[in-house]
């Protein structure tokens, strides 16, 4: 199942990039509950730890998540409503991000690209 690490990824769907509206919104969200978080490059998939249930979550770009999730010892906060999971210091941590918008493993959709036609169109348009 691994589609996963697609840096050139424009999809704003669960288990892709957080859209700028969201993230903005994810600061003042009041559902945030503490997390312990795991990824396992192998299974494509993340452990997520909550009130000790575990639930596997899913996102694009796993290593980057993996090299936020080593800078605070994958220690998290969860918010299950919107479905993102916030890991402190991950913006300080080479990932350069701390906001991450998972999905459950039903909900997976491969990457979408922006591809050689959308850019020429996108050009055409400009002018």
């Amino acid at each position: 199942m691994s589609i996963s690490s697609d840096t050139r990824c424009i999809s704003y769907t669960p288990g892709h990039n957080v859209h700028l509206i969201h993230g903005k919104r994810l600061a003042v969200y009041d559902d945030w509950v503490d997390a312990q978080a795991y990824v396992d490059l192998d299974l494509d998939l993340i452990q997520l730890v909550v009130d000790g249930e575990q639930q596997l979550m899913w996102f694009h770009d796993l290593p980057s998540l993996a090299q936020a999730l080593a800078h605070s010892n994958g220690q998290a906060q969860w918010c299950a409503r919107y479905s993102s999971l916030l890991v402190p210091g991950g913006f300080d941590s080479p990932a350069r991000r701390s906001f991450f918008y998972l999905a459950t493993p039903e909900r997976v959709h491969p990457c979408k690209r922006l591809s050689a036609n959308d850019s020429e169109d996108a050009q055409a348009q400009r002018g």
